[in-house]
């Protein structure tokens, strides 16, 4: 099973231990931009430690992850077969530079400007064609080195229409769903549930279901984990479910959580949740990455990715998924 650790280069204050690297097959450094139609690199500021890393834990697969939530230049980059070539030509330079295995595509979201970026109805079609000329561009720098190098993409758990498939999942090893952050605007929600229930936004189950329905095999398929929980405050207490909240807190990470916050299970969404004073705070915990866990092997997926790895510093949540 495949389970890729996402770990951000603003937050990475300490390395992955041997203990957590023992459990992970890959990490994915977040995050490369595109900046003037080219990926670029220049921002990043531990990739010193990141070298480090790979020389403690060599048997790890690292992979950059180019984009993120707000990052643009995606849209205006693809939109020209030139404009295609440059932003390819740019990412293989990367990852010779970098000595990666891979690359994993993060553009949230394809024709979509929900984090106030540049989009067009044609980015499914033209981010397509790149991926096909970025494996072909890998396959070729393969023959020079007799190395296999990944290609990967981040989607949205409920964005199966940002890609044409049928084109581009001979070019990927993977398509990793972003099953995390499925909250349902003003009312609380599960962030990361497995599976549906009335008032849940979303479910892993769910975008799984609708990938495998798009085409995509469940070889090809992970799920993901959040090593984080998203917090409301001011909720209501009985049934607080599917009810308005007064404030969202965001991003509050799994290391932060202590005996002083009462757990409870929602059965129906086979999820957890925490409430302390006014404030619930929706995540994974260690019973949740187990159901996740025996779900991926039930359905014959592939494996899991993390958001993100400095949110487990203890190592609390990782052995549960391996």
């Amino acid at each position: 099973m495949r389970i890729v650790g996402y770990l951000s280069d603003w937050g990475y204050q300490k390395q992955i231990t041997k203990a957590q690297a023992g459990y992970l097959t890959h990490v994915n450094y977040a995050f490369g931009l595109v900046v003037d139609g080219e990926v670029s690199i220049a921002h990043l500021k531990n990739l010193e430690k990141l070298c480090e890393m790979r020389k403690m834990h060599p048997h790890l697969k690292v992979n950059l992850s180019i984009g993120g939530w707000g990052a643009g230049g995606f849209s205006e980059a693809v939109s020209t077969k030139e404009g295609r070539e440059k932003l390819a030509a740019s990412a293989l330079r990367v990852l010779q530079e970098m000595n990666l295995d891979g690359l994993d595509w993060d553009w949230e979201y394809p024709s979509s400007d929900a984090a106030g970026i540049g989009c067009s109805p044609d980015d499914p079609e033209n981010m397509s064609h790149l991926l096909v000329l970025m494996r072909q561009m890998l396959d070729e720098y393969s023959r020079t080195t007799g190395q296999y190098f990944e290609q990967s993409i981040a989607v949205g758990a409920d964005r199966v229409g940002d890609y044409i498939w049928p084109r581009v999942l001979p070019c990927l090893d993977t398509v990793n769903l972003m099953t995390y952050d499925m909250t349902a605007g003003d009312r609380v929600s599960h962030v990361t549930n497995l599976l549906g229930a009335p008032s849940s936004a979303y479910s892993a189950d769910q975008s799984v279901q609708a990938f495998m329905q798009a085409g995509v095999p469940t070889k090809k398929l992970l799920i993901g984990a959040a090593f984080y929980f998203h917090g409301y405050q001011g909720f209501c207490r009985e049934d607080p479910f599917g009810k308005p909240y007064e404030k969202k807190i965001r991003n509050f990470p799994a290391d932060r959580l202590d005996e002083t916050w009462q757990r409870h299970w929602d059965e129906e969404t086979c999820a957890a949740y925490y409430v302390k004073e006014d404030v619930l705070l929706s995540g994974d915990d260690e019973r949740s990455l187990e159901e996740k866990r025996r779900y991926i092997l039930e359905k014959g997926m592939e494996g899991v990715i993390i958001w993100e790895m400095n949110h487990d510093g203890k190592n609390r949540l990782l052995p549960h998924l391996g």
